[in-house]
């Protein structure tokens, strides 16, 4: 009997412990949205109904170096970097020189240097209507 009695407390501590580990876990891995520190760096009109937004993330410290996260968006009012917060970045790089244009549905996207993130699907919505662009993103270091 008291074999058993031992194989329960053990049992009850471990997953205890193992219950503390994952709560200080995941309060120390909670840090909100990174998005909302970001600084609108610059905004640029590329079509009639398309704009560039660039901000820049700075919070890793200093032994992380900044990033800058590339948003297509219609003409955004108020808030900027609050309305792309809420929104995907289709690049994150790890400069703001990236030479953007459009030709119709087609944006143009020439960049050199470190790419961490690029996604070529982009969604946004312009005047009302839904935008669905092909990205040629040409890339080198």
């Amino acid at each position: 009997m008291p074999l058993k009695t031992a194989i329960k407390w053990f049992h009850r501590a471990l997953t205890a412990s193992l219950l503390i580990i994952v709560i200080g876990f995941v309060i120390l891995n909670s840090d909100g949205d990174s998005s909302a520190e970001d600084k609108l760096v610059s905004s640029q009109q590329i079509s009639d109904s398309t704009w560039l937004y660039v901000t820049e993330y700075s919070g890793g410290g200093t032994t992380v170096s900044n990033s800058y996260r590339y948003y297509l968006s219609g003409k955004l009012e108020g808030n900027v970097t609050a309305s792309l917060a809420k929104q995907v970045p289709f690049l994150v790089a790890a400069n703001s020189a990236a030479n953007v244009s459009a030709e119709g549905d087609t944006i143009n996207i020439k960049y050199s240097g470190r790419v961490f993130s690029f996604s070529n699907s982009v969604v946004y919505e312009a005047n009302g209507k839904t935008n669905l662009p092909h990205i040629n993103f040409q890339v080198s270091n």
